[in-house]
């Protein structure tokens, strides 16, 4: 008997060799003739990197997005390609010296516990946005939340792909190579996740600023298998309860006591494709605002007891803007045509001050808006009538197929938009503003509301961009020529024909009992600011100096200061912690 046990203690060692083998055969690799043996197959090692760099490239986005509503996403993103090259840095230094000393990495077990806490830890810097200012604030919070994740998910990534083995191709090989592919994977991801993620925000609880960074370090967590995730516990919980930013019940309460100290409250809030969209009411003045991110796209002074004594009996807009686009109603034309047989084009939203004017007089009104939530607040908050021709779309796609499709439609076009401290610069391209050009009737007008740091370049570009396309335009500012402010809001009106640009005056039905029309209907001869008195920096232009497709980086490039002087003026117009407590 004790000869047949040994010889299947004998077959049974053979077999597990045999496996053994085999394995090692399957991640064996042939290169020319050279036989390279990775540690664990390669389609797991990549497969495990792969995991570890995408969940990082999807929290890039996710932190910018966060600091979009106290900065502004021009401002945010400033620092931001600077701060994932230093952790690209660190990290490559930080493996080679743990290597060298034959120490284990580990970095995947602490990705998810600091992954966790980093909405907590911005909740808490943002109160400190106003000593950061709107440059250093967003570089140092990411260095304190964002960048210590990536640091842990380069070196991770490192880690896993080191059991590549290239250690036969050289020492510099084995250790630069898996730290090179894992930023230039990342860096692609990253963009894959900046296309991707504006698209799917707002859908779900899930795809909300907190829902995504909860969602990613859960992932993070539940991939790589972290020991260390009951220090995660009070990070969870403080999100989920305490943190004003995450969307549930008691978290807006806790916003709302923040804000009664301000005399403000939130009306409504969600995450939206331009941006963090809310609704908020000043309790101490009586007016009630329209939010994206760290931008304002409208308001209107509510009807108080106060401001009855003084002859308000609508509301009225906060900037008088909004009015004075309506005067392009007024421009004189050749033959009267009625209200209610002309046609309007909105170009943005805003709360809709203008298009609820043009839907009041009886015009047949389109109003094409990006964000779904900004014409949803519009109709809810701010009584935008519901008798229009709503279109949610990409103005440039759609302008661009209308131009073709139904050329010369419309009386009037109304071009206002504007968010975060910039313009939308594909929407002031020569091509585009071409389109509204073919939409418009011979005899139609336009109004274009362009805001700018008249200091800078751009101004200037986009306004010989207009007048590049429409022969004859006049512009008015809507602040006093004294102002020392150089970030204003400029307002071109436009017709297709040479024949003189003037405005008939406006009657009581224009004015539909607002005081502000009566103000600024029509734009007073004192506004009005001619094209050669807009310099634009030390950079001397010409006629021929327009932005067309392809050039936007030309504008684009100005962005960083007129967004950081925009950002110190919305600080002047509500108190920090309104905007900190989003």
């Amino acid at each position: 008997m004790a000869p047949k046990n040994r010889a299947k203690g004998g077959d049974s060692k053979k077999k597990s060799q045999d496996k053994s083998q085999e394995k090692t055969q399957a991640t064996n690799v042939s290169i020319g003739g050279a036989t390279w043996q990775p540690k664990k197959p390669i389609v797991e090692i990549l497969g495990n990197a792969f995991a570890i760099l995408a969940l990082a490239a999807l929290g890039s986005p996710i932190s910018q997005m966060n600091l979009s509503p106290v900065y502004g996403s021009i401002p945010a993103a400033i620092h931001h390609q600077k701060g994932i090259m230093l952790a690209a840095m660190i990290a490559y230094i930080a493996v080679a010296q743990l290597r060298s000393q034959n120490m284990p990495i580990n970095a995947k077990n602490y990705i998810s516990p600091m992954a966790y806490y980093v909405p907590v830890l911005q909740s808490l810097l943002f109160k400190y946005s106003t000593v950061l200012g709107p440059e250093r604030g967003p570089f140092v919070t990411e260095l304190l939340t964002y960048f210590p994740v990536l640091l842990l998910s380069l070196m991770g990534a490192s880690e896993v792909l080191s059991d590549l083995n290239l250690t036969q191709y050289g020492t510099r090989v084995a250790e630069a190579t898996p730290a090179i592919a894992s930023y230039f994977a990342y860096s692609a991801m990253v963009q894959g996740a900046n296309s991707f993620l504006p698209q799917i925000m707002g859908t779900s609880d899930f795809f909300t600023r907190s829902g995504l960074q909860l969602l990613v370090a859960t992932i993070s967590g539940v991939l790589f298998r972290s020991t260390m995730m009951a220090l995660a516990v009070p990070a969870v919980l403080h999100t989920m309860f305490q943190n004003p930013h995450h969307y549930a019940t008691r978290t807006t309460q806790i916003v709302n006591h923040t804000l009664a100290e301000s005399q403000y409250s939130l009306l409504a809030r969600a995450d939206s494709v331009t941006g963090y969209i809310s609704v908020l009411e000043n309790h101490k003045d009586g007016f009630r605002l329209l939010r994206c991110d760290h931008s304002i796209l409208g308001g209107e002074w509510t009807i108080t007891p106060e401001r009855k004594k003084t002859g308000q009996t609508v509301k009225e807009t906060i900037y008088a803007v909004f009015t004075m686009l309506e005067a392009v109603r007024l421009i004189k034309t050749p033959i009267f045509v009625p209200d209610d047989e002309r046609d309007a084009l909105f170009i943005g939203l805003g709360i809709g001050t203008a298009p609820t004017a043009f839907i009041t007089h009886g015009i047949n009104t389109t109003i094409v808006e990006i964000d779904p939530v900004v014409h949803d607040y519009a109709t809810k908050y701010f009584s935008l009538p519901t008798n229009h021709t709503k279109v949610i779309a990409d103005a440039t796609t759609w302008v661009d197929s209308q131009a073709k499709a139904a050329p010369e439609s419309y009386d009037y076009i109304i071009h206002d938009v504007f968010t975060g401290g910039a313009e939308p610069i594909a929407l002031f391209t020569y091509e585009f503003l071409q389109g509204l050009n073919t939409l418009l009737k011979e005899d139609g007008a336009i109004a274009i509301n362009y805001a700018g740091d008249i200091d800078l370049p751009p101004p200037r570009i986009v306004l010989n961009t207009i007048f590049a396309v429409f022969p004859n335009c006049r512009i008015y500012r809507d602040t006093l020529p004294d102002d020392p402010e150089t970030f204003i809001n400029m307002i071109v009106f436009c017709t297709k024909t040479l024949a003189p640009l003037e405005f008939r005056l406006a009657t009581n039905d224009d004015y539909l009992d607002s005081m502000a029309r009566r103000a600024y209907l029509p734009p007073d001869d004192g506004l009005e600011i001619h094209l050669p008195n807009i310099g634009g920096g030390e950079r001397k232009y010409t006629e021929v100096d327009m932005l067309k497709r392809g050039q936007e980086s030309e504008v684009a490039e100005y962005h960083d200061e007129a967004a950081i002087k925009h950002w110190v003026v919305m600080r002047k117009v509500m108190p920090a912690a309104v905007w900190e407590n989003w």
